[in-house]
């Protein structure tokens, strides 16, 4: 019955507020851990929107490092209406997306000679 009662709680969304900025997000996937050093794993279709805005992203894998400031999504990443230091990003993609919670900023890599391809206004 325990097992039964975790797995339904790994499917439930998960919210929690990025450091600075106390903006509140909905993250859905199909499973998700998190650790009592407030880390937090979502493996599996995970999607993560603002509740007070339009952002919105999609990945393989999202972690959340309270201690490091950041929000690492990886595998098939897919990013709609990111907004950075007066940037506006109305979509991106690649392989991974770092986001550092306590500035703001953002970095995008690729790997296996894939391109990090991106739509923006300024």
């Amino acid at each position: 019955m325990k097992n039964l009662f975790f797995a339904s709680f790994l499917f439930l969304l998960a919210e929690f507020s990025l450091a600075e900025e106390l903006i509140n997000y909905t993250i859905t996937s199909d499973s998700q851990t998190n650790t009592l050093e407030g880390e937090l794993e979502a493996v599996g279709n995970v999607v993560i929107k603002s509740n007070s805005g339009n952002f919105e992203a999609n990945s393989d894998k999202l972690s959340f490092d309270r201690d490091g400031k950041s929000l690492k999504l990886t595998g098939n990443v897919y990013v709609k209406n990111l907004e950075s230091e007066g940037i506006s990003i109305e979509e991106t993609s690649g392989d991974e997306l770092t986001i550092f919670t306590d500035t703001g900023i953002f970095e995008f890599k690729s790997q296996n000679k894939n391109r990090v391809t991106t739509k923006i206004k300024f």
